[in-house]
């Protein structure tokens, strides 16, 4: 019923090839390609400087301060998902903590995207298991639902369908629609071209940065 539910598996998924290119770029350079739409807010990880995260979404829904449904999610995740989830941005208590994650790890999830708070994050630290979340809280969660598995959700913000590829790193999270996938990416590709571009011609004294005084003129200032 719908509030207590698992979906199926969407039949469509990115290919392992389509998310390991993601993995070579920054989630900076993704949200430009992005329009600068699809970050997600107020979420990042609780691991060391350097921590990255690709995978593909497995969505869940669950009560503010209730874990049923992602000890379900981690069961039948499969290898090289990210476990997104949606509880209203309540960060009353944490909904995974170590033996969540080493039961993932051991499943073969590639992270956790949590809209609400997580504890034991020392231990989640020395594990270097990727996790973004909202917050942390010592309190620990109820395990009675309700809840839903793949289904479309909200996590920081953002819209995350089942399917979709999650990119996390030090700036936070970008989440981009499975049906645009090789789009960013060649809209990536590009901006990382211009980049360097931009410091090649900065560094040999060429760069024309004229367009600020275009810019300046056309909205009338003196």
């Amino acid at each position: 019923m719908i509030g207590f539910r698992i979906l199926p598996r969407p039949e469509r998924m990115p290919s392992p090839e389509i998310v390991d290119r993601f993995k070579n770029f920054s989630t900076s350079n993704v949200a430009d390609a992005l329009g600068r739409f699809h970050t997600m807010t107020g979420i990042h990880h609780v691991n060391n400087p350097g921590t990255h995260l690709a995978g593909v979404a497995l969505t869940v829904r669950t009560a503010p301060g209730d874990n049923l449904m992602i000890h379900k999610a981690i069961d039948i995740a499969r290898p090289g998902d990210v476990i997104v989830v949606e509880c209203d941005g309540s960060v009353g208590r944490a909904l995974i903590g170590e033996l969540m994650c080493l039961t993932a790890r051991k499943n073969g999830v590639a992270g956790f995207v949590i809209d609400g708070a997580i504890r034991d994050s020392n231990e989640l630290r020395r594990m270097g298991y990727p996790v973004f979340a909202k917050g942390k809280n010592p309190a620990g969660p109820f395990k009675e639902g309700p809840g839903e598995i793949y289904v479309p959700i909200s996590c920081g913000g953002t819209p995350v369908n089942p399917g979709d590829i999650v990119l996390g790193d030090d700036d936070g999270v970008v989440v981009i629609p499975q049906e645009h996938a090789e789009e960013i990416i060649r809209r990536t590709e590009d901006i990382l071209k211009y980049e360097r571009n931009y410091v090649r011609d900065l560094e040999a004294g060429t760069l024309d940065r004229s367009w600020v005084d275009k810019s300046l003129k056309a909205k009338g200032v003196q």
